[in-house]
C-alpha cells in the first residue's frame, strides 16, 4: 500500500543519481569522492539492468602520451570522422573538447580504477579495434564484453564507497521543481525527486541539492530493441515533463546486426548484439545466407564498414524490397582463432543457437539500439533548472549531431559523468538550503485492479513507433502515428490521477511521452539526414535543417542553430 506521512517515505539528502550505468557511476564516484553524501538510484539491479553493461565493442579514443596522439592516430581524424557520422549538426566545441579529453579524462581514469583494456600480445601497447566510420584503430576494449567488465570494476567501486547508498528497483515518477510546488516563472531549480519503491509499493519523496539524470535510453519505446527492459526512455519524459527543452529527437539510431531468433516466443524481446567491430574486421551483411554480395555496396561505396544510419537504411530498402525477415552477418573472412580469442562471447553466444561463426554466416536483425536526441545540457551536463543534471544517452550534449560515430557513447557518458560532478561541486549548489518539499500525495486514488489497460498501452505504443515511425518514414505514417498517441497520452493521463502508481504504469507513461516528442520531431524535419529518413524528402536539406529540432512543453516546436551558445540555458 503506497501510504503518505510517515518519515521512511522522506528522504534528505546531498546527491541524488538516477541510473547505475557509466554516466551515473562515473558521476557518483566523482562527487562521493569529494566527500558528498550520494544516494544512487536504480530501476531493477546495479549494473546488469543498464545499457553499459551490454557494450560489446568499446570506448572510442585517440590514445596520447604526454598530451600528444601516437600509433598514428589524431585528433583531427577523430573529429572529422564524428562531425561525418553527425552529418554537421555536432557542435563543434563540444567535438573537438572530446576527442582531446576521451583518453586522459575516460581511459586513463578507468585504467586507475582497476579496467584492465586488452593489449597486444607480446606488447605494452594496447589492442585497438576499428569500427564503422573509424578510418584507424581506436576503440579500447576488453575481448567483447567490455561493458560487463567496467561496469564490474566501477560497481564494485560504488557499493563499497562510504559516501555512496544504492537503492535498487526504484522508479523516478517526477523531478521536483521550484517553480510548480510555487507557482512561479522565471529560472527554475530542482529541488528532488520522487520514486516509486517497487518492493515496499510506496513513494519516496527525497529532498536533496542536485539530481544527476542518468537514466539512459528509450529503446523500449520500439518494439525490437538492444536495450535491457528498464530502457524506457524514463529521464527523457521526466525532464520533458518538468519543462527542460529536448533536442534532435527524431534521430534514433538502429543496430544493424542484433542476433534474429526464430525461435524467441516474445518477437519483442532483447536481442543478442553483435558488436560493430566484427564489421570493422571484415564481417559483411548478406541478403541470403549463399550469397556472395556484401548488399550495402549497392547503398554506400564503404560497404559494410559504413556508419550505422547507412547500414540500417540499406537493410530496411532491401528487406522491404525482397520480402525478407532477416538478413545475414557473414565472418568467415575474420578466421576461428581470432573469433574466438576476440570475438568470444558473440561466439560462443551463436555457437550456443546453433551456429559457428567461423564456419557459417549468422541470421540478424536491426533494431533500435541508442538515441541520438536528447534532454539539452551545456558543458558539463548542467540544464536550464538550476540543480539539475543530465548525462549519458538521455542527454543531449551536442557531441552526436545525427548519429553518433560509433563507440564515443561511452566515453561521452564516463566523461560527462565527472564533468558534471565537478561542475556541482564548483557551484556550491549544497550550501543552499533545501525546505518545504511536500510529501507524495495520493488524494483519493485507488489501486488499480485491470491491468488488460495499461498493456494494452505499451503493445499499441511500441508496435505504432515500430511500424509507422522507424528507420522509414513519410508525412501520411507519422500523422496516423500521431493521432494514436494523442489519444493513448490523453488516457494515461486521466489514469494517473485516478489510480496509484505502479512500474507497469509509469513505464507505459513515460514510453508513450517520448514516443510523442520523437513522433513531433520527426514530423519537423523534412528531410533525410543519418539516421532520420523521410520517402517524401529524401535529401539532406542543409539551407533549413541544419539546425537543432527543439521540443518543450506546451511551447511550439522550433528550429535553433547548431551554434546557437549556452544550450544547458535556453529559456
Amino acid at each position: 500500500m503506497q501510504r503518505n506521512g510517515s518519515e521512511k517515505n522522506y528522504l534528505k539528502t546531498e546527491c541524488v543519481v538516477l541510473g547505475g550505468g557509466l554516466a551515473g557511476c562515473a558521476a557518483a564516484l566523482e562527487l562521493a569522492d569529494a566527500g558528498k553524501n550520494v544516494d544512487l538510484f536504480v530501476k531493477g539491479r546495479i549494473a546488469r539492468d543498464s545499457n553499459s553493461y551490454y557494450i560489446a565493442g568499446g570506448l572510442a579514443a585517440v590514445a596520447t602520451q604526454e598530451g600528444k596522439p601516437i600509433s598514428g592516430d589524431s585528433f583531427g581524424s577523430h573529429f572529422r570522422e564524428t562531425i561525418q557520422a553527425g552529418k554537421h549538426l555536432n557542435d563543434v566545441r563540444v567535438v573537438r573538447s572530446c576527442v582531446e579529453r576521451f583518453y586522459p579524462d575516460v581511459v586513463q581514469w578507468l585504467v586507475e580504477k582497476g579496467v584492465r583494456f586488452d593489449r597486444a600480445r607480446g606488447t605494452r601497447a594496447y589492442d585497438l579495434h576499428r569500427e564503422g566510420g573509424h578510418s584507424t584503430n581506436r576503440i579500447f576494449h576488453v575481448r567483447d564484453t567490455t561493458g560487463i567488465s567496467i561496469m564490474s570494476v566501477l560497481v564494485q567501486k560504488v557499493l563499497s564507497h562510504p559516501h555512496i547508498r544504492v537503492h535498487e528497483e526504484y522508479v523516478a515518477i517526477d523531478l521536483i521543481t521550484k517553480n510548480k510546488l510555487k507557482r512561479t516563472r522565471g529560472l527554475d531549480a530542482c529541488l528532488g525527486v520522487y520514486l516509486y519503491d517497487v518492493k515496499s509499493d510506496r513513494v519516496l519523496t527525497v529532498a536533496c541539492h542536485g539530481v544527476f539524470v542518468a537514466t539512459g535510453g528509450l529503446g523500449k519505446v520500439f518494439l525490437y530493441t538492444t536495450n535491457p527492459e528498464v530502457a524506457t526512455g524514463d529521464g527523457f519524459a521526466m525532464c520533458y515533463r518538468a519543462g527542460l527543452p529536448l533536442a534532435n529527437m527524431e534521430f534514433v539510431q538502429f543496430h544493424p546486426s542484433v542476433f534474429y531468433d526464430e525461435t524467441a516466443h516474445d518477437e519483442g524481446e532483447r536481442r543478442f548484439l553483435l558488436t560493430e567491430a566484427l564489421r570493422g574486421a571484415g564481417a559483411i551483411l548478406k541478403l541470403r545466407a549463399g550469397d556472395t554480395e556484401d548488399f550495402v555496396l549497392r547503398h554506400h561505396p564503404l560497404g559494410s564498414n559504413a556508419t550505422r544510419d547507412v547500414v540500417t537504411r540499406a537493410q530496411d530498402i532491401e528487406m522491404r524490397r525482397h520480402g525478407l525477415k532477416h538478413l545475414w552477418l557473414d565472418c568467415r573472412s575474420i578466421g576461428q582463432r581470432r573469433l574466438k580469442r576476440d570475438f568470444k562471447s558473440s561466439y560462443e553466444f551463436c555457437k550456443s543457437h546453433g551456429y559457428d561463426m567461423a564456419k557459417q554466416p549468422i541470421p540478424i536483425i536491426y533494431a533500435a539500439h541508442y538515441s541520438n536526441g536528447g534532454v539539452l545540457a551545456g558543458p558539463s551536463g548542467e540544464t536550464a533548472m538550476r540543480g539539475c543534471y543530465v548525462i549519458g544517452e538521455t542527454a543531449y550534449s551536442g557531441l552526436h549531431g545525427a548519429t553518433r560515430l560509433a563507440s564515443n557513447s561511452a566515453s561521452e557518458c564516463v566523461l560527462y559523468g565527472r564533468l558534471a560532478a565537478l561542475h556541482f561541486l564548483r557551484s556550491r549548489l549544497a550550501d543552499h538550503e533545501v525546505l518545504g518539499i511536500p510529501l507524495w500525495n495520493v488524494g483519493e486514488a485507488t489501486s488499480l485492479r485491470d491491468k488488460t489497460t495499461v498493456s494494452y498501452y505499451w503493445d499499441t505504443v511500441r508496435r505504432t513507433m515500430s511500424g509507422l515511425c522507424g528507420v522509414s518514414r513519410n508525412e501520411e505514417r507519422l500523422a496516423a502515428a500521431k493521432e494514436v498517441l494523442m489519444a493513448i497520452r490523453k488516457n494515461i493521463h486521466e489514469f494517473y490521477w485516478h489510480y496509484r502508481v505502479s512500474r507497469d504504469f509509469l513505464e507505459a507513461r513515460n514510453i508513450a511521452d517520448v514516443a510523442g516528442i520523437i513522433i513531433e520531431s520527426a514530423l519537423m524535419r523534412k528531410e533525410s539526414r543519418a539516421c532520420h529518413f523521410r520517402e517524401d524528402y529524401r535529401v539532406k536539406n542543409d539551407r533549413h535543417y541544419r539546425r537543432l529540432t527543439l521540443v518543450r512543453r506546451s511551447r511550439p516546436i522550433a528550429l535553433i542553430r547548431v551554434d546557437e551558445p549556452s544550450h544547458g540555458k535556453l529559456s
